[in-house]
C-alpha cells in the first residue's frame, strides 16, 4: 500500500465485455481471413468482405479500447471512477466508508431488478466495492447518479465490480484514516 501513487482497478463489466466479443468477433477475423484468402487464390474479387472486415477490426478495437478505458483509480486528491465515457470524481471528504459485498446485493431492490443484464448476472456473486458517499454531501449523490448512471450508484453507494477489490477497499480505507488523523 503506497501513500503518494495512483493506481488503477479495472471494471470487470467491460473485461467481461472483452472477454466475450473477442471470442466472438476474433473467430469471425480468422473466418474472414480464410475466406479472402480463398478468393484470392481462386482469383475472384473480395470487395464484399472489406466492409465486413473493418468492421470486426473496428468493434475489436473498440472492445480493447472501451476494456482500458474502465477503471478505478486511487489518487492522491481522491477517486475517479471512469467507465468508457463516463467519470465522476469523488474526494475523500465525499467518502464516509468503502466496503466489499457481492455485486448482486446492489441489484436486489425490485426498482433495480431492470438494471441487471446478463454482465451483472455473471458478476453476481463476484465481489465488488461499494463506496458509501457521504449523505450530508446530497449534490455528491446526485452528481454521481447523473455521471455515473444507475447502473453504478445505488442509493448512496456507488457500486463498482473490479479486480483485486480486497487490496482496493485496504488502500482506500488506509487512505481514509490518512485523512482523519492528518
Amino acid at each position: 500500500m503506497t501513500q503518494g501513487g495512483t493506481r488503477r482497478f479495472p471494471i470487470r463489466y467491460a473485461i467481461q465485455r472483452w472477454n466475450d466479443g473477442r471470442w466472438f468477433y476474433g473467430a469471425l477475423l480468422v473466418i474472414l481471413v480464410v475466406l479472402i484468402a480463398i478468393k484470392l487464390v481462386a482469383r475472384q474479387p473480395i470487395i464484399s468482405f472489406i466492409p465486413v472486415l473493418v468492421l470486426d477490426v473496428g468493434i475489436l478495437i473498440g472492445l480493447w479500447l472501451m476494456r482500458l478505458a474502465s477503471y478505478v483509480e486511487i489518487s492522491d486528491q481522491g477517486l475517479r471512477v471512469r467507465s468508457v465515457l463516463r467519470h465522476f470524481e469523488l474526494p475523500y471528504t465525499g467518502i464516509s466508508r468503502v466496503r466489499r459485498q457481492p455485486l448482486e446485493v446492489a441489484f436486489q431492490p425490485a426498482e433495480r431488478r431492470r438494471y441487471v443484464t446478463r454482465f451483472v448476472r455473471r458478476l453476481a456473486r463476484e465481489p465488488a466495492a461499494y463506496i458509501r458517499i457521504d449523505r450530508r454531501q446530497d449534490d455528491l449523490v446526485e452528481q454521481a447518479e447523473r455521471q455515473l448512471g444507475p447502473r453504478f450508484v445505488s442509493g448512496g453507494d456507488v457500486v463498482v465490480p473490479i479486480l483485486d477489490v480486497d487490496e482496493f477497499v485496504n488502500e482506500v480505507k488506509g487512505r481514509l484514516r490518512g485523512q482523519a488523523g492528518g
